[in-house]
């Protein structure tokens, strides 16, 4: 009940209880049939045929009442019940005359009366139907008994249903008012998680991001021969600032137009290609189109900060990239032969592979693979599902991609 809204757990449960009632209606009447025939077995004299046949119509009429479940069908079962009960009680206390079976064969005839009770689900009626379905089938018993000249039967399986009936409605009554209580908690309580993810989520993409430009400049500032700036570098630094400084990255991503991620990725690597890194691209890059936004825009970053580690750490000047759809995923591997490392023993302040590939790619549900060691280069293979994104955070717009690369593994 606790994972139902609050407007619908009370409804709900009181359904579940009637349709519980109902199969233990069925399952009384199919309890005093096989009670008649074992009596039969053990007494062979004894013609328990008509008592069998009495129950038939009221099964009839509660898959009728199951099945239209108004007003009217609980009072035509009331009255078709009635009527059984009171044949039922007939032949019973003339062809069984041992006491303590008669009554238990009384009770199971009047029980599918309590326990098929009324329309609706709303548990006073549930209740006022259990009590006129009781009296019903005490009713009719009793006028079975004074016809046959029996001696009174207390029916004691029959209270103890109505008392279990009326316990149960008020017990369930009062837990689904203690849920409707509880419930605002754990709602609360998860608005509270769900927000405190998603704040963790743009927390860590502010950082992939901010390792992902600010580091770069300032290594490639710290490189570059004294003089004036080289303009590429200049208008990369802006570019990023740009990024740092608006909130694009923070909107929900939109709908990205036929094209546009390949665009982003071919910019991407146009740009490592005129720092002076030889990128060979094989594969179908247009599968990038097949993804969400959020998710080409983390996988473009994540591929850039890879190339970027190829460029800065590597030893090498040249890096394959790899694009491949196997149908369920895009997968993008970096490739190079450069010295390699061992990824166990990076510092835990090097934020490169960590919070630019792996956790971006986590970020879009993605995942991330690496082999390398010293002296044998270094292969990074990321596969992201096809399909909505479901991380915490990883949003920007396409054309702010190209400029944000990491300096650091």
């Amino acid at each position: 009940m606790l994972g139902i809204p609050t407007h619908l757990a009370p409804r709900v449960n009181a359904w579940s209880t009637v349709r519980a009632f109902h199969a233990g209606a069925i399952g009384s009447l199919v309890a005093a049939v096989i009670a008649l025939l074992l009596y039969r077995v053990s007494e062979p004299d004894v013609q328990v045929i008509g008592a069998v046949l009495a129950l038939i119509p009221m099964l009839g009429m509660i898959g009728v009442h199951v099945q239209f479940g108004t007003w009217r069908s609980a009072i035509a079962f009331l009255v078709v019940g009635g009527v059984c009960a009171w044949w039922f009680a007939v032949v019973v206390q003339q062809q069984v005359p041992t006491g303590w079976v008669t009554s238990y064969l009384l009770s199971l005839s009047v029980i599918p009366l309590i326990l098929v009770g009324g329309a609706g689900a709303v548990p006073s009626r549930v209740v006022l139907w259990s009590f006129l379905g009781f009296v019903t089938g005490r009713l009719a018993t009793w006028i079975a008994i004074v016809q046959t000249d029996s001696p009174p039967r207390p029916l004691v399986l029959a209270w103890v249903t109505l008392v279990f009936v009326v316990g149960l409605v008020l017990f369930t009554s009062r837990s689904t008012g203690r849920s409707e209580r509880v419930q605002p908690e754990l709602l609360r309580s998860a608005r509270e998680e769900h927000v405190s993810a998603y704040r963790a989520g743009v927390e860590a993409e502010a950082a992939a991001i901010l390792h992902d430009t600010v580091l770069n400049h300032l290594n490639a500032i710290a490189l570059a021969p004294d003089g004036p700036m080289d303009p590429h570098l200049a208008r990369t630094v802006e570019a990023d600032v740009a990024v740092l400084t608006g909130k694009g990255w923070l909107a929900p991503a939109a709908q990205q137009r036929s094209g546009a991620a390949v665009d982003a990725f071919s910019a991407m690597v146009e740009e490592h290609r005129t720092l002076g890194l030889d990128v060979t691209v094989s594969g179908d890059p247009s599968t990038l189109d097949r993804l969400d936004q959020r998710a080409v825009t983390a996988l473009v970053r994540a591929v850039g900060q890879c190339l970027a580690n190829v460029r800065k750490h590597a030893g090498t000047d040249a890096a394959e990239v790899s694009v491949f759809d196997d149908s369920s995923s895009c997968t993008v591997m970096v490739v190079d032969d450069g010295r390699g490392f061992d990824e166990d023993s990076t510092g835990a302040d090097r934020m490169g592979l960590r919070g630019s590939v792996r956790d971006r790619i986590g970020r879009v549900g993605g995942d991330v693979q690496i082999w390398s060691s010293p002296g044998s280069g270094t292969s990074v293979m990321m596969t992201v599902p096809f399909g909505p994104v479901t991380g915490a955070m990883s949003a920007v717009v396409p054309d702010e991609v190209g400029g944000a690369h990491g300096a650091e593994r």
